[in-house]
């Protein structure tokens, strides 16, 4: 049995990564927030793996192909390589579910769409993540409870893009993820 001893930052995508404009999928609309190639820089730095995780509920919705979410994904993936590169996510897990949508395959409640855990718990067992010494940052109050559902510590961040209400449950709410990432290895353990 291999020992699961791999610490990891969870990394919301729309509003942490690139700006969030609603429903964000266009590779033209990319633009990354300020702050978080920095933040990149840092976890990386520190020895975290990176895992992007992102509902995008647009699937279910009809306004946009998983295809299309891929590109994106690429794209700003691409994007994040010009300024490190040597960047890559260690995983990137989607869901692009809702149980309110018009697409029949994706239109179910499910595990993954956070504050569900599935996405996290996949990454885990695939990376041999260790949840304990592991953080999520995300811009919604949703993705601070899939942290605590996770058993993972959560950070909101509030400068990319749209606005949400904060959480009351997040370790620390910060401006981006630059300062969320000085956060973490600063408390790391």
């Amino acid at each position: 049995m291999e020992k699961i001893s791999n610490k990891a930052v969870f990394v919301d995508r729309d509003g942490v990564l690139n700006v969030d404009l609603g429903y964000t999928y266009k590779p033209t609309d990319l633009r990354l927030v300020d702050g978080a190639v920095d933040g990149l820089k840092t976890l990386q730095k520190a020895g975290y793996l990176i895992v992007m995780i992102t509902n995008q509920s647009g699937v279910a919705r009809g306004f946009f192909s998983l295809d299309q979410v891929h590109q994106f994904n690429e794209a700003l993936s691409q994007a994040i390589k010009t300024h490190i590169q040597s960047f890559s996510f260690d995983a990137v897990m989607i869901c692009p579910h809702h149980p309110e949508g018009k697409i029949p395959e994706f239109s179910v409640a499910c595990e993954c769409r956070k504050p569900g855990t599935k996405l996290i718990t996949d990454a885990a067992a695939r990376l041999h993540i260790d949840l304990k010494r592991s953080w999520l940052v995300g811009d919604k109050a949703s993705d601070i409870e899939c942290a605590i559902n996770a058993g993972l510590t959560g950070i909101q961040v509030v400068r990319g893009g749209k606005q949400y209400p904060q959480s009351k449950k997040a370790l620390a709410i910060v401006p981006t993820l630059k300062e969320a990432a000085d956060l973490i290895v600063k408390q790391s353990f």
